[in-house]
C-alpha cells in the first residue's frame, strides 16, 4: 500500500462532496474518527455507495487503519502522537476550513483512501474519503483543465481553477461570490447550484448580471503585501510554507535551565506586537555560544529566512529528538545586537560573554 501527503488539487476531495461529484469520482463513504476521554481512537462509516463497498475495499481501509495505528511506527496511536507527526510533518500541511490540517493519501490496485485530519481538535478530527481510485485520478486530470465560462454565443469569456470563485453583480449593482467546482467539460458547480454553461451565460444575461472571476487569496495577499508602507527598522519578511509573506521581529534571550540561546518571532498584523512562533528549540543541556537549534519541523521556511536574511549559518550539525531532527545554526552576533540589542545583552550577560578581555601590560 503507497502512502504520501496530499497534492494541492487531491486536499478538494479530503472533504465532503456534493452528489454530482460524488457520482463523478466513484465515492464510497466516508470514515470519521477521533480519541475519548481515555485517548482511545474511535470510528464510524458512513455509506455513500454500498454497491462499490467490497471485501477489498474494507480490506484496504482496515490495512491502512492499522498501519497508521501500529504500536510501532502508527502516529495515529493516540492524539499526543498524532500532533507530534504532525509536527514533524509540515509537508502534509494546508490551510483548510477548519485552520491547519494535514493530509495522506493511500492506494491499493483499485481504491484510493484520502485522509484528512486535524491534530488541535479533541475530537472527530479524522477523516478518510473512499473512492474508486480510477475515477477519482481520472476526475482530477479532467479538473486540472479548468472551469470554462462563456456568454450565450458559446464565445469563451475566461477560466478558474476548479474550486475558485466568481463575482456576480446583479441588475442593481449588489455583488456576491460564489465557489464553483468542475463537473465535466460543459458543467459547473455554481454555489450549491449546477448548470450546463450555457445555461448559466443565458441566466446571467437574462437577469442583467455581470460575471467575473475573483482572484486566488494567495494573489490578493501578495499585492496587498506590495502596497504596504515600508517596514520599520528590525522588521524582516518571513516567506510561509503557504505562499503568503509575514512581517516579523526577533526576539531573543535564554532559556531558563541552561542560559542556551532563545530566538522567537513577533508579529505585528494590525501595529500591535502579538506571539508568531519559537524558532529555536531547547534540545541539550548545553550548546556552544550562539548556537541553537533551529525549529524547521513546525517551520520548515526558517532555513530559507536565516540565510536570505543573512542572521545564521547551518554548523552541519543535527540532533533527533522524537519523530525529528533538528539543525544546529551558529547565529551572527553582530547582526543579532543590531536586530535584538536588549535581548542579545541579556544573552551574553547571562552566558559572561559580555566580559570584555582584560588588557595586558607591556612589558618594560
Amino acid at each position: 500500500m503507497e502512502i504520501r501527503p496530499l497534492t494541492e488539487a487531491e486536499q478538494k476531495y479530503a472533504y465532503e462532496q456534493s452528489m454530482q461529484i460524488r457520482m463523478q469520482m466513484g465515492s464510497i463513504g466516508v470514515m470519521h474518527g477521533g480519541y475519548k476521554s481515555d485517548k482511545k481512537f474511535y470510528s464510524r462509516f458512513h455509506d455513500l455507495n454500498e454497491r462499490w463497498k467490497t471485501g477489498e475495499f474494507e480490506e484496504g481501509l482496515e490495512n491502512f487503519l492499522n498501519i497508521l495505528r501500529s504500536d510501532k511506527d502508527g502516529f495515529m496511536r493516540n492524539l499526543d502522537t498524532m500532533r507530534e507527526y504532525a509536527s514533524c510533518h509540515p509537508q502534509n500541511a494546508f490551510p483548510g476550513k477548519e485552520g491547519t490540517e494535514y493530509g495522506l493519501r493511500a492506494d491499493t490496485e483499485k481504491y484510493a483512501y484520502v485522509m484528512r485530519c486535524n491534530p488541535a481538535k479533541e475530537n472527530d478530527n479524522v477523516e478518510i474519503h473512499c473512492y474508486v481510485k480510477e475515477w477519482l485520478d481520472h476526475h482530477i486530470r479532467e479538473a486540472e483543465k479548468g472551469i470554462r465560462f462563456i456568454n450565450s454565443r458559446y464565445s469563451e469569456l475566461f477560466r478558474i481553477a476548479d474550486g475558485e470563485k466568481i463575482e456576480v453583480t446583479n441588475s442593481v449593482g449588489e455583488k456576491s461570490e460564489y465557489v464553483c467546482r468542475y463537473i465535466d467539460e460543459y458543467h459547473t458547480e455554481v454555489g450549491n447550484n449546477l448548470y450546463h454553461i450555457c445555461q448559466f451565460a443565458e441566466i446571467m444575461e437574462r437577469n442583467g448580471s455581470e460575471y467575473t472571476p475573483v482572484e486566488p487569496e494567495t494573489v490578493q495577499a501578495e499585492e496587498k503585501e506590495q502596497g504596504q508602507e515600508e517596514k520599520t527598522e528590525g522588521t524582516l519578511e518571513l516567506k510561509t510554507r503557504f505562499g503568503n509573506t509575514q512581517n516579523v521581529t526577533l526576539e531573543v534571550n535564554a532559556y531558563v535551565d541552561n542560559n542556551s540561546l532563545y530566538v522567537g518571532l513577533t508579529a505585528m498584523p494590525y501595529g500591535v506586537p502579538e506571539y508568531y512562533g519559537d524558532m529555536t528549540v531547547n534540545l541539550l543541556e548545553s550548546v556552544p555560544p550562539y548556537c541553537a537549534f533551529v525549529d524547521t519541523n513546525n517551520m520548515p521556511e526558517l532555513e530559507d529566512f536565516l540565510v536570505k536574511n543573512g542572521l545564521a549559518e547551518f554548523t552541519g550539525l543535527m540532533q533527533k529528538s522524537g519523530y525529528c531532527s533538528y539543525p544546529l545554526y551558529l547565529f551572527d552576533v553582530e547582526k543579532m545586537r543590531k536586530l535584538c540589542p536588549d535581548g542579545m545583552a541579556a544573552y551574553e550577560k547571562k552566558n559572561g560573554l559580555d566580559k570584555k578581555p582584560e588588557k595586558k601590560e607591556k612589558s618594560r
